[in-house]
């Protein structure tokens, strides 16, 4: 039986990638939420009457929140697992620094070269 071994490049590439969409679904959250609740404030009257364009207005900020919730948990927790497997990587080398040049996928789906430094410093990991 053969096991697929990760190279320390796309170790620092998974954990890039994940770094940014874990902001960029976080950012989309907060700023959903932010619509969603403005949009409440704005049609909300003292009897709660919305029309049926105020209504599905509402309903699809509340539907965004709740889907870019759901891409910023799942982006958080793939994060994670990269920055774990980073940290590994700093206790193989006994916390070494590695400088390197990446290649990366952007949100928008174009690859970028990029520089980063990474630190291992007890135990943690310092990326820039």
């Amino acid at each position: 039986m053969m096991t697929t071994v990760a190279s320390v490049e796309n170790i620092i590439k998974d954990y890039i990638e994940h770094r940014e969409r874990s902001r960029f679904y976080g950012r989309k959250k907060m700023d959903a939420e932010k619509e969603y609740n403005k949009l409440l404030a704005k049609f909300n009257g003292e009897e709660n009457h919305y029309s049926l364009d105020q209504a599905n207005t509402i309903y699809k900020a509340y539907q965004d929140m709740i889907i870019n919730g759901e891409q910023s948990t799942i982006a958080q927790s793939k994060f994670a697992e990269a920055e774990e497997k980073l940290i590994e990587v700093g206790r193989i080398l006994f916390e070494a620094t590695i400088n390197a040049e990446i290649e990366v996928e952007s949100m928008r789906g174009e690859p970028t070269r990029i520089a980063v430094r990474i630190d291992y410093r007890n135990g943690n990991v310092v990326v820039s």
